[in-house]
């Protein structure tokens, strides 16, 4: 019994290992924001590119950017989406970025991020 238990646990193991490279998987952009803005303080540039498309133009100076807006601004934003852009305001009605994403193989990948600086 003990055996079976330690094969189990060596496999279980092995495929919630093998899960570490492979994209988050989002269901809508709204989920897929709320995701970045929540972990972008913990998240670094190697682990974020995970989340990006193969014909992405979101650069590592994009990605600090981003984390620098979102981790001293913890004020209130409000958003619009259309198709596949994100658009997140802040209350004087300024853009703060915009996000753009493309589905492939049925995954959400961010494409781009632009900022009014």
């Amino acid at each position: 019994m003990k055996r079976k238990f330690g094969v189990f646990l060596i496999l279980i193991t092995i495929l919630l290992s093998g899960c570490g490279d492979q994209p988050l998987k989002f269901r809508n952009l709204l989920e897929a924001d709320q995701y970045i803005r929540n972990n972008i303080e913990d998240t670094d540039w190697t682990t974020f590119k995970y989340m990006l498309s193969p014909d992405h133009t979101v650069t590592e100076n994009d990605f600090n950017y981003l984390k620098e807006k979102l981790t001293s601004q913890r004020k209130s934003y409000f958003h619009t989406e259309a198709v596949n852009k994100f658009y997140r305001f802040n209350k004087a009605n300024e853009l703060v970025y915009m996000t753009e994403w493309e589905k492939k193989d049925g995954i959400l990948l961010l494409k781009d991020i632009d900022y009014i600086q």
